[in-house]
């Protein structure tokens, strides 16, 4: 059973000053997310945050169907088992970071004597060991971001929802931040999230989807995407026994046609690499299909 299932989820907003204009947001969003990195990425208005408010229950679909380890969202069970990012959370910047994961703990029913070792823990995780007693207002926005994403798993949830995790952290948040999501996979638990940030999903996620328009493009792995997608490729080759290297770049329908002439004049064929195409080379693709 996929601990995340969305099939054919459909939503609709009412616009303009009147309320006349009807816009979807969603059309037929389907996707599922095993115990793996999911990552989720496409433009702004694609569609991300709506997938997540109503995967989340935050909002009602307008069709479709959403189950979390075979329940819906809205099963009081349910939310045991999640640990939710949003994009943009707020927090009061006069309590301390111990009081906002107090007030997180407090959510769960987390029982006061487990508390000082978990929060250990958890800020070790997020490197704020030693800040938790200075109020949130003199955090940095990427310390703030850390709090956030450590608070997020007070409950040891086995679903992540992350959306934009990465937003405010500087290279060594961003680098913190990706490691616990390596470990948390490495445990078992389940991540979904999604990022502007496509180089940070190339290299964490197993699957992603992209979606733009409100329709999701494809679902895949990332190896098989940059495979896929590769461009061509760059031949490196030389005269026996020589030393100068040279290289030519050919698509993929004339790899074979050049490698058979090279052979054929006695050339020595040193590499043959493919220029393969990013996975914002791959979205960007998309894009401009759909606004084509």
């Amino acid at each position: 059973m996929a601990v995340l299932e969305v099939e054919n989820l459909r939503k609709s907003f009412r616009k303009g000053f009147f309320r006349q204009v009807k816009v979807e947001a969603l059309k037929g969003v389907s996707f599922s997310v095993e115990r793996e990195v999911f990552g989720f990425i496409g433009p702004n208005g694609a569609g991300k945050t709506t997938t997540i408010k109503a995967i989340m229950a935050f909002i009602r679909p307008d069709g479709g169907r959403i189950s979390i380890f075979g329940s819906p969202p809205e099963e009081p069970s349910v939310r045991f088992k999640v640990g939710f990012l949003p994009e943009r959370p707020y927090v009061y910047g006069s309590i301390t970071g111990k009081e906002f994961l107090d007030f997180n703990a407090d959510f769960f029913g987390i029982p006061a004597f487990e508390r000082r070792r978990l929060y250990l823990k958890l800020l070790e995780l997020v490197g704020l060991v030693g800040v938790e007693n200075r109020p949130i207002s003199s955090y940095s926005k990427g310390m703030v971001q850390r709090l956030l994403f450590a608070a997020t798993l007070i409950n040891d949830p086995e679903l992540l929802i992350l959306d934009e995790p990465m937003s405010g952290l500087d290279p060594v948040g961003r680098s913190i931040i990706a490691s616990v999501i390596r470990e948390l996979s490495a445990r078992g638990k389940a991540v979904f999230f999604s990022s502007h940030i496509i180089q940070d999903v190339e290299r964490l996620s197993d699957r992603v989807a992209i979606i733009v328009g409100g329709e999701v493009k494809l679902v895949d792995s990332v190896a098989n995407l940059v495979h896929t997608f590769i461009a061509g490729y760059t031949v490196t080759y030389r005269k026996p026994g020589g030393d100068s290297l040279l290289t030519e770049r050919v698509s993929k329908e004339r790899l074979w046609s050049l490698l058979e002439r090279l052979w054929k004049e006695g050339w020595e064929i040193v590499a043959v690499e493919p220029d393969r195409r990013s996975l914002e080379d791959i979205l960007v693709s998309y894009i401009k299909e759909e606004d084509s």
